[in-house]
């Protein structure tokens, strides 16, 4: 058995490295521009504090093979619940990409200073609309809530692999999907409905090439159709957002094989 000191520290460097983890995955904290220092004395902060006040893990006759398997693991708690805390912005990538194909957008790319990647101007729009739902209401709160709460259902150095957690994990990457879809249903209706409209002036008119005379349309009407829609798409972004601490709570107890 170590000393209390021993196992404080242990409990305190647990904490940390999965706090690091989950900052690793989550928006802004995982920019190229966020430093890692920074990075690094949040999760120091939150060691601090949050540390005293778990339960002891017991040391009992660990090795250093096994600490470090338990300093693995709970690296790779960080990363599931930090990928789970990000799916909503997967989805509105999701969905900027089927935006930008709709309507041609995606033709003329920006650099995402965040990411240091191209991006079409939906993308650029949906990111910047999803960040500032979530921190002007105070969303990323209830991220640090759920990463608390998990806590209480899976303490340090209580991984357990089990079948439910990959089924749960499926679960949400098709969650992806659908709101992704959803947050773009509108342009893509619009898009569809001038397409048709213009294929039918083209068996009117035959010498009408469908495609190119429909391109400006679908342009504008997806530009309309989008800054009509925006209310909507926070409004999933909110949802999403407010069931995110039951989720993490969900995953942590499948990592805890519950």
């Amino acid at each position: 058995m170590g000393t209390a000191l021993e196992i404080q520290a242990v409990n305190m460097a647990l904490v940390f490295l999965r706090v690091s983890a989950f900052l690793q995955v989550l928006p802004f904290f995982s920019a190229i521009h966020f430093p890692g220092i920074l990075r690094a004395a949040m999760g120091l902060f939150v060691a601090l504090f949050l540390g005293p006040l778990l339960p002891p893990v017991s040391l009992g006759p660990l090795g250093l093979g096994d600490l470090i398997l338990l300093m693995a693991g709970e690296v790779c708690v960080g990363l599931i619940l930090g990928f789970v805390a990000r799916m909503v912005f997967y989805a509105v990538d999701l969905a900027a990409h089927v935006i930008g194909m709709e309507t041609g957008l995606n033709i003329g790319a920006l650099l995402d200073p965040l990411q240091r990647q191209s991006t079409g101007a939906p993308g650029m729009i949906l990111f910047l609309l999803a960040a500032v739902t979530m921190l002007t209401l105070d969303l990323h709160h209830w991220m640090l809530a759920g990463f608390w709460r998990a806590y209480s259902v899976l303490p340090a150095g209580g991984v357990h692999l089990e079948p439910a957690l990959f089924e749960a994990v499926v679960r949400h990457s098709a969650l992806i999907f659908r709101v992704a879809v959803q947050m773009a249903a509108p342009v893509i209706a619009v898009s569809f409905v001038i397409l048709i409209v213009f294929s039918l002036f083209s068996r009117a008119v035959p010498q009408m090439n469908v495609f190119a005379e429909s391109f400006a349309f679908r342009i504008a009407g997806g530009l309309l159709v989008l800054g009509l829609t925006l209310h909507l798409t926070a409004q999933y972004v909110l949802n999403y957002l407010h069931r995110l601490p039951d989720d993490l709570l969900t995953v942590a107890r499948l990592l805890h094989g519950g």
